[in-house]
């Protein structure tokens, strides 16, 4: 099995406190940042653009994982990519030029990756395997607060790393993780994975919780 590697969902960050709640994410030796870019139109909410995700690099040396839920994120590659992203991905769902997207993220010498909501099939993205680096799995509707997990994500996580065979290629999970859904995720194949509220409200505690939640 892969290593894990967390990335804190920086949405759900103390902004007032975020110096500090970075400091303690250094600490507690936390692989990614997860930072998520949302327009107002491929998801209801706005939070967090190219200025942001500047700002973040400057704070830290953690790489960020920045989550594109925008339509046609074709038009924001360049500007993600110049404030500092060390992984882009992109949904499925947003663009017609997935392929193109990924090829333009990858030029740039950023890792790429798709994205599936909960209901769009795993096949739909088997033509891509060569061309990604992540294929991040939702396990909530992106986007929406107070969802619970989605047990369905499991089969998906275990059909996905069926598919990928030998590729390299990460598999991330998003939504309600805590020290209850993180064990059953990794055990189907993920080893990435995003939390969010769980995670900051006691980052130290919760970060080892998770790992532990892991190593059984």
């Amino acid at each position: 099995m892969r290593k894990i590697k967390l990335s804190p969902s920086i949405f759900a960050a103390d902004l007032g406190e975020l110096k500090n709640q970075i400091k303690e994410l250094e600490d507690s030796q936390t692989e990614l940042l997860h930072v998520d870019v949302m327009d107002g139109h491929f998801v209801e909410r706005m939070a967090f653009g190219a200025d942001h995700i500047k700002a973040l690099k400057s704070m830290t040396d953690i790489p960020l994982d920045v989550h594109l839920m925008i339509e046609h994120p074709e038009v924001h590659i360049d500007s993600i990519a110049d404030a500092g992203a060390d992984i882009i991905t992109i949904h499925q769902e947003s663009t017609a030029r997935v392929l193109s997207c990924l090829h333009k993220i990858r030029n740039r010498g950023i890792k790429a990756g798709i994205v599936l909501s909960p209901g769009t099939p795993e096949e739909t993205i088997k033509y891509l395997l060569d061309d990604v680096d992540m294929i991040l799995l939702m396990s909530v509707n992106p986007g929406e607060g107070g969802q619970h997990f989605l047990s369905s994500t499991v089969k998906k996580i275990k059909n996905v790393r069926a598919m990928i065979g030998d590729r390299n290629i990460d598999i991330e999970v998003d939504g309600s993780i805590d020290q209850k859904t993180i064990k059953p995720c990794y055990e189907a194949g993920a080893n990435v994975f995003v939390s969010g509220g769980y995670l900051f409200k006691n980052i130290k505690e919760n970060t080892e919780a998770l790992r532990k939640a892991v190593r059984g």
